[in-house]
């Protein structure tokens, strides 16, 4: 009986480790970047799941990520922000874009599923995020980015997202720290 226990004991711990049969579900650990480093080479960082500060915007034709510190030789324009899942962020800008808060399907990037931790987090960053006329934030951010592809339009940038597709995108997917600013606007 006990030759029979290690032998079944030694077959799972074999599935285990050969992925066959895990133990628990593999979560996908993102990788901590600046927001100067997603600009100054946005393809390396393109898909990836990435924990990233700064300071957001939000008005009218504008929800970006910015750092101030960034050298001017930058890769990409900037990094516009859109929120994963099926909600939005309300956000208006050109080509037909609306200022929906929700949408009927997950969104869906590059072939990529996105999603949202909605929690106390998220819902006090979206309140601050949504007052009007501008509203400025520093926060730190989970989420899927994308890069676009180099515009010949605007000299090599990489862009494809955003107003005037002038950005590259970072799928918020949870907010970890928030932390509103009074803004002169």
């Amino acid at each position: 009986m006990a030759a029979r226990v290690t032998v079944w004991t030694y077959c799972f711990l074999a599935l285990v480790c050969f992925g066959i049969f895990p133990t628990s579900a593999h979560s996908e650990q993102p990788v901590r970047v600046t927001v100067c480093q997603l600009l100054a080479d946005p393809g390396r960082y393109n898909h990836a799941l990435v924990e990233v500060s700064g300071d957001v915007g939000h008005g009218f034709e504008d929800f970006t990520l910015t750092s101030g510190h960034c050298d001017e030789s930058s890769l990409a324009m900037g990094v516009w922000l859109e929120y994963g899942g099926k909600q939005a962020s309300g956000t208006m800008y050109c080509c037909g874009v609306q200022a929906n808060r929700t949408r009927p399907e997950v969104l869906v990037v590059d072939g990529v599923t996105t999603q949202l931790r909605d929690d106390a987090v998220f819902r006090d960053f979206d309140q601050i995020i949504q007052r009007r006329p501008y509203a400025k934030a520093n926060a730190t951010l989970v989420g899927r980015f994308f890069s676009g592809e180099p515009q010949q339009l605007w000299k090599g940038k990489w862009a494809g997202y955003g107003h005037m597709g002038m950005f590259t995108l970072l799928v918020i997917e949870q907010v970890l720290s928030v932390t509103g600013q009074h803004s002169e606007n």
